[in-house]
């Protein structure tokens, strides 16, 4: 595995990762300048690392990076007049050569056994992942029914993992829960929040007192002293008699209608019914409006009950009530009926059992009331102990589940331990190695093959005019030489741009092959190549790809080699000169990698077909058809056309014939419409975006017009046409 990430760096989003996989041994990138490739090389270079906070690369290895780009020519030659040497072997010591060899050869196994156990552990960990979905979603099922009642707590846990993690942060609780207490605490408290209400008062009814119930018990009889009082009593009278009382008026009799002696009727009835009788009824009728008054205050208090929050429609204190009015007007009526017949003996109803039992109820409502209050007075402080015993009954419903999941998981950890450990003694061992490698290769170390590396490779480019060489033996320096110059004259900023990349390139390719000062190392080796033709001659192109792969490629000098180009036919050598032809059922060769840098609003990364790659021309085209047409901006015409002037002038190797049309073309448009176009297309490749706007405001229709005429220069025209889909009626000869 080796994945670069790349996120809020240059051209590239701060709201995406852009993941580009590396773990092939060749990857192959291409991108037109400014699409984001650089940002590729410089983050491998070290260089502006601040910039590259939110980006990473990820890979079981520990890589010896070597980086080509613009900051290494800069950092090497421009602002360095002498080079470290690069050192080889020196092959005469075979003994020590050997044993480099051999803790080389070793080395290599170690890093095969390091990768096959941290597969292995990749594995384990894996089978952890899998063992822990697995009771995660038991768990998370077999707790469905009390995760619904205790929903309220679950905010972030109702999930199946955030659940699992859940329960592997609560502790089991000392105390034991049930649900059912549970959600009817839950219920309380919910109901609570944000309420206080007031306790009910009990009203005050009484009902009859005993000793009302003791004269209504007993028989009101009249005085008995009398003559006249022995007469009513043996008749049975008295009740009728006494309420007869009321109507006497002047000295007619109310019950016969005879004249008669009303004062003395009068004076015979008060000693007939004596003061104690007069009392008697005088209480029966206080009584009356007392419990006339108690039935008010029950109605009130009915309705008191109606309209608290804390008592339900249906609650049995409502027919409690009902029974104590019921009990009460019965007693009223007895009253009554005591008061019309004094004599009768009633056998009242008593409220006794129903008070108490109407008091039991307020008693648990207040209770009720009082719980409610404190809950609403400290409802955080409640609802987070709530929660907690909540998440202790779930963690003692999912005990097992965890428990089964804690074993297997023990089983796999006591195999990955293992190999953890061997994994540790095989880096020991490699860093062992690797030092005495080290040791032994600063002794045996020399630097001249590389001069004479760098220097045939020149000349067989073509290039005498300068070389490389030994600056200072002691110092393992070197220097660039010039014929006919002073040995300190700075001979790399008399160079042309193309020989300056050549001569670092070779420099590069050499240091990746052979070891620099202090950096002798045996780690497994990255290597970036950026845009190694970025500024030579399409006469390098073939020479180039023919090193890279000869020196690189071919002899797995790294492990991972990552080649990053605009150029669609440099593109197009290194791929089909190592590769060869590629089986029409393949989208990449065997062992190589293909992605594409594209950059809208922000650089992007897609994997790439060879079989697309060849078709990038037509795409080309495709480009400039598209602003022709009005479906794309014209900001992208100049770069196009010039790599379409690129591609196909070199690939039909008439790149002289597209220079003489360009200078007639400056000659024939000197008012200076074409001197914009001219710089814009012959850039060759170091165009960039800002060297396209400094053009000013694009004319699409004289860009398209010019452009047509370079095809017509060089006898192309009907190339031109096809590509931009015109035709052109033959004419009849």
């Amino acid at each position: 595995m080796a994945i670069l990430t790349l996120r809020n760096v240059k051209s590239y989003s701060a709201d995406k990762d852009v993941n580009i996989d590396l773990s092939k041994p060749v990857t192959l990138i291409y991108g037109q300048n400014g699409a984001g490739k650089s940002t590729i090389s410089s983050f491998f270079s070290g260089f502006q690392q601040e910039k590259y906070q939110h980006c990473h690369f990820a890979s079981r290895e520990n890589f010896a990076y070597f980086v080509f780009n613009q900051e290494y020519i800069e950092q090497k030659f421009h602002q360095e007049i002498y080079q470290p040497g690069i050192f080889t072997l020196n092959e005469k010591n075979d003994d020590v050569n050997g044993k480099i060899e051999s803790n080389k050869r070793r080395i290599t196994e170690i890093n095969n056994l390091l990768n096959t156990l941290d597969t292995e552990i990749k594995n384990k960990n894996d089978a952890k992942s899998t063992v822990i979905e697995k009771y995660s979603k038991v768990i998370f099922k077999k707790t469905i029914n009390d995760r619904q009642s205790l929903d309220y707590f679950l905010d972030r846990a109702k999930r199946v993992n955030n659940f699992y993690q859940k329960m592997r942060e609560t502790s089991l609780g000392i105390q034991k829960y049930e649900l059912v207490q549970l959600t009817e605490r839950l219920e309380l408290l919910l109901n609570s929040e944000g309420t206080q209400y007031t306790e009910i008062i009990e009203p005050e009814v009484y009902g009859l007192s005993d000793e009302m119930l003791t004269l209504l018990q007993s028989s009101l009889t009249a005085s008995s002293d009398t003559p006249f009082s022995a007469i009513i009593q043996q008749l049975g009278n008295a009740d009728w008699v006494h309420s007869g009382t009321g109507y006497i008026k002047d000295n007619i009799c109310p019950f016969c209608q005879q004249k008669f002696d009303s004062q003395h009727l009068l004076h015979e009835l008060t000693l007939m019914f004596d003061k104690s009788y007069e009392d008697a009824l005088a209480t029966l009728t206080h009584s009356q409006t007392v419990i006339s008054h108690e039935l008010d205050l029950l109605e009130s208090f009915h309705e008191h009950l109606r309209q608290h929050p804390v008592v339900s429609d249906d609650h049995q204190v409502f027919s409690i009530i009902k029974s104590l009015q019921q009990t009460l007007r019965n007693n009223l009526q007895s009253l009554r009926q005591k008061l019309l017949q004094p004599s009768q003996s009633i056998q009242p109803d008593v409220i006794t059992d129903i008070r108490q039992h109407l008091n039991q109820i307020l008693v648990t409502l207040n209770s009720n009331i009082r719980d409610n209050n404190q809950l609403a007075a400290n409802f955080s402080q409640e609802r987070a102990r709530l929660a907690a015993d909540s998440f202790a009954y779930l963690r003692e419903v999912s005990d097992p589940y965890l428990r089964q999941c804690d074993q297997e998981l023990a089983e796999i950890q006591q195999q990955l331990q293992a190999e953890i450990n061997q994994v540790d003694l095989l880096r020991d061992e490699e860093r062992a190695l690797s030092v005495e490698t080290t040791h032994l290769i600063g002794q045996l170390s020399v630097i001249q093959p590389t001069i004479d590396n760098i220097n045939y490779n020149l000349t067989q480019l073509g290039i005498n005019d300068f070389n490389i060489i030994c600056h200072d033996e002691s110092l393992k320096l070197y220097r660039l030489h010039r014929q006919n110059q002073p040995d300190d004259s700075e001979v790399f900023k008399s160079l042309s741009e193309g020989e300056k990349t050549i001569i670092s390139l070779l420099y590069f390719l050499e240091s990746c092959i052979g070891h620099v000062p202090d950096s002798q190392t045996i780690q497994p080796k990255l290597i970036v190549i950026d845009d190694p033709i970025s500024s030579l001659s399409h006469n390098y192109i073939y020479e180039v790809a023919s090193m890279i792969k000869h020196k690189l490629i071919l002899p797995k000098i790294a492990q991972h080699i990552v080649i990053l180009t605009h150029n669609i036919f440099f593109f197009q050598e290194i791929l089909l000169s190592v590769y060869k032809r590629l089986a029409p059922e393949r989208t990449t060769p065997k062992g190589c990698a293909l992605y594409r840098i594209i950059k809208g609003e922000y650089s992007d990364c897609i994997p790439l077909s060879m079989h697309d790659m060849l078709n990038e021309y037509q795409a080309l085209w495709q480009t400039i058809r598209d602003v022709r047409d009005g479906r794309s901006l014209p900001v992208v015409l100049p770069n196009t056309m010039r790599n379409i002037l690129e591609y196909y002038f070199s690939f039909s190797c008439k790149q002289e014939k597209l220079d003489k049309a360009l200078n007639k073309l400056a000659v024939e448009y000197s008012a200076g419409e074409y001197d914009s176009f001219y710089r814009a297309i012959n850039r060759h490749s170091h165009s960039d975006g800002r060297n396209i706007m400094a053009t000013g405001v694009i004319n699409v229709e004289m860009y398209f017009r010019l452009f047509q005429k370079i095809f017509e220069e060089t006898k192309d025209s009907d190339h031109y046409n096809t590509m931009m889909g015109i035709t052109v009626e033959q004419t009849e000869g």
